[in-house]
């Protein structure tokens, strides 16, 4: 039987359909003007309750009220209070100290330290040509106060702080040196002298990257932070093993703190096959890839040492390896920091940084929070861990590295386990292609 749809029916019809719209449309107006609303009146409060201190405090507050110092602290508690462990405010001179540091260039000291059991600095590592190898400090000095102030009462964190600043600014240290005194009467002794050494900080580059050949014929390199320009050093190093014959390569990323991700996709430009290497989903689920590879690639072996402290872009090149199956993570899960913070830059030359998406491996899967993990689990022992931190743990003592070269041969490479490292060698100019 045929059913036709009457005028009146289809009028009725379409008011209906208008009228669900319409109630659709107010609910979703209303929901969004609440929230609007609510948005306001929090913003309204916070501001209220923020004038309220300020009165009080310019009222009967008995110091100095620095405006710079106190506009600062608020923009810095604001950024604190949303919870985002990755969040920062930068200051005008932070940030330009920020964006000196994500191109290898620094305005500071020029030191690497480690915190001693005492809870001072000891220096591992002097920077060339930095203001401190200028000033005298040495490899395995101990800072033990900064500016007449004991490191263990202003604490470790806020003194490395104070490594860096503004150029033309002073800071002295009071170091302990020790010494071998050959001429003692009961042989050889250990000798400690008092120093006190001011440096001027300066712009210096920061070394990121070193590399040796271990075992023969596999190249290492050491990767302590990613830049946006150590991408060329890299290629450089890499090239130079290989040229050198070099049949497997380890990548060292234990202790990387993350750094540029796009000097980090530039030297996974240079092992990876075609394909995506970065993306993130931002907080409408949207997915960006970010960077990308070409078909050039390394067809050595690779394996890569990650422990607990392999941070953000170090994570994701350890995840591209691995997912690309272009070789095998040794050691520990990593840190699990897998944010992607944007830097917005504020009128006034300071600047936030916010956690605006979550990068994902290449399989799609988060890893914020819950780290890459090793296809080779292997731990140091806590004295091992003290050492590699001073850059003193040697190469037959190190179980992590020789689990890398055993990772190496069960990929196939024609290397030897047995340990041992040629001297260090400095990166030439230019870049190799990959």
């Amino acid at each position: 039987m045929s059913r036709k749809l009457t005028w009146g029916a289809a009028v009725a019809l379409v008011a209906v359909t208008a009228s669900i719209t319409v109630s659709l449309t107010y609910v979703y107006a209303m929901k969004n003007f609440n929230t609007k609303v609510a948005d306001v009146n929090a913003r309204q409060a916070m501001y209220t309750k923020l004038s309220e201190i300020d009165q009080k405090a310019r009222q009967d507050y008995i110091g100095a009220v620095d405006e710079t110092a106190l506009n600062d602290g608020i923009c810095a508690g604001y950024v604190a209070g949303l919870g985002d462990s990755q969040a920062k405010y930068l200051s005008a001179e932070k940030y330009k100290a920020y964006v000196s540091g994500n191109s290898g260039k620094n305005i500071g000291v020029g030191i690497k330290t480690a915190r001693d059991n005492d809870g001072n600095m000891e220096v591992i590592e002097v920077m060339p040509n930095s203001p401190a190898e200028k000033s005298g400090i040495k490899k395995g000095d101990t800072i033990v106060s900064m500016d007449d102030k004991e490191i263990v009462r202003i604490t470790y964190g806020d003194a490395l702080n104070k490594l860096d600043g503004v150029s033309g600014s002073k800071v002295k240290f009071g170091i302990l040196r020790s010494t071998e005194d050959a001429g003692a009467s009961s042989g050889t002794e250990t000798k400690t002298e008092k120093l006190s050494i001011t440096v001027t900080r300066a712009e210096y580059t920061e070394r990121t990257i070193t590399s040796s050949m271990i075992n023969g014929n596999v190249a290492y390199l050491k990767i302590s932070e990613f830049t946006d320009n150590n991408a060329e050093q890299f290629n450089t190093l890499l090239a130079q093993r290989i040229k050198e014959g070099a049949a497997g390569i380890v990548v060292d990323l234990r202790s990387n703190s993350g750094g540029s991700v796009g000097g980090m996709a530039a030297m996974l430009d240079t092992l990876l096959p075609a394909g995506n290497t970065v993306s993130y989903r931002n907080k409408a689920g949207k997915v960006t890839v970010e960077y990308t590879s070409n078909a050039n690639e390394v067809s050595l072996p690779i394996s890569v040492i990650v422990d607990r402290n392999t941070f953000g872009a170090a994570e994701i090149f350890a995840s591209d390896i691995k997912d690309y199956k272009k070789g095998l993570l040794v050691g520990e899960k990593t840190a699990g920091f897998g944010t992607k913070d944007e830097v917005m830059p504020l009128s006034d030359g300071s600047a936030i940084i916010l956690s605006v998406a979550n990068y994902l491996t290449l399989n799609g899967n988060v890893f914020n929070g819950k780290g890459i993990d090793a296809d080779v689990s292997k731990e140091l022992t806590d004295a091992q861990r003290e050492l590699l931190a001073k850059n003193q743990l040697a190469g037959d003592q190190d179980a992590q590295l020789q689990a890398a070269v055993s990772a190496l041969i069960r990929q196939g490479a024609n290397v030897s386990q047995a340990p041992g490292a040629a001297a260090e060698v400095p990166a030439e100019s230019g870049a190799a292609t990959d």
